[in-house]
């Protein structure tokens, strides 16, 4: 014990003598020559060498000491590289194994990474050892069941959104649409009947009327004076063309229409039955309120 004490005494003497002995020779011959080369300029002044011999010592065996320092640090730097290169991939095995292998076998597989790994990393290796036994059961335990929770609850909160988004977009699209009817309806209310009706007054009542018809199937509409007659089958295709864009024939039926047309325009249609105005599309093409059949999915009428 005492031989092998000795022998590695006498190495490190050796290696301190190697590392600062030769070096230091050296520094002192090459200061030693720059003073005299500077005394030589001063005359060979004495104080003159002193003063660079110091300094350039000095320099010089500042500039090796920082050289040293770094050369020391390098086998540092290079052991740190070969311990993270490899706790990497045996950190990243653990985690293939977690998710196929009970909980014995995952610290099984790991130890043996482990043992692959270079002596200077055993510190390393303990802990990583230790915090995969604490937290392989968690992992194993928890890890899906928090994944599916979370899908589910984002997928919970989108929908409603997406549900409420869509329905009010549905409503702007259907009252939007039931105003370009109406309009569309007035339009062709002026048109075709401003040559019979009396004034402008029972023309903005017809309009008025019909309006709330569209709002209110049930609505009871005011008589409307003409100022030249128009048949029975001219005012059944008129109500008929509107009615038929209103939307919902369960509620504009045939009796609806009806009623309707009869309450509107009592003088024109006293001496006809109701079963006889219900036949609202008789003779299409005759009179001079021909019958308007809107194309499918639209409103429009067809007049210029």
């Amino acid at each position: 014990m005492n031989n092998v004490k000795c022998k590695t005494e006498n190495m490190a003497v050796r290696d301190y003598c190697l590392v600062w002995g030769c070096p230091g020779l050296v520094i002192l011959t090459i200061s030693l020559f720059v003073s005299l080369k500077v005394g030589n300029d001063f005359g060979q002044d004495n104080f003159a060498k002193f003063v660079t011999f110091v300094i350039s010592s000095g320099l010089l065996g500042t500039v090796y000491y920082l050289f040293q320092s770094v050369l020391a640090e390098v086998p540092l730097r290079l052991e740190e590289r070969q311990c993270s290169a490899a706790i990497l991939p045996t950190n990243k095995e653990a985690e293939a194994v977690t998710e196929d292998s009970t909980n014995n076998d995952i610290i099984e597989q790991v130890q043996e990474c482990l043992a692959e790994m270079p002596p200077q990393c055993e510190a390393a290796q303990e802990s990583l050892l230790e915090e995969l036994q604490e937290s392989t059961i968690e992992i194993s335990d928890s890890a899906e069941p928090t994944k599916e929770v979370s899908d589910t609850t984002e997928t919970s909160t989108e929908q409603p959104d997406l549900y409420a988004q869509r329905c009010k977009e549905y409503q702007r699209e259907q009252e939007q649409r039931r105003q370009d009817t109406i309009e569309a309806i007035m339009e062709y209310v002026v048109h075709t009947m401003s040559p019979y009706i009396y004034d402008n007054e029972e023309l903005e009542k017809l309009c008025d009327a019909i309006r709330k018809w569209a709002d209110d199937w049930q609505h009871t509409p005011v008589p409307i004076r003409l100022k030249s007659t128009l048949t029975t089958l001219d005012l059944r295709h008129f109500v008929w063309n509107i009615a038929e864009r209103l939307g919902s024939k369960k509620d504009y039926t045939g009796r609806v229409r009806a009623d309707f047309i009869k309450r509107m325009f009592p003088d024109v249609m006293r001496d006809i039955e109701q079963d006889s105005i219900r036949n609202f599309k008789f003779q299409p093409d005759t009179g001079n309120i021909v019958i308007d059949e809107p194309d499918k999915g639209d409103y429009h009428f067809h007049f210029e």
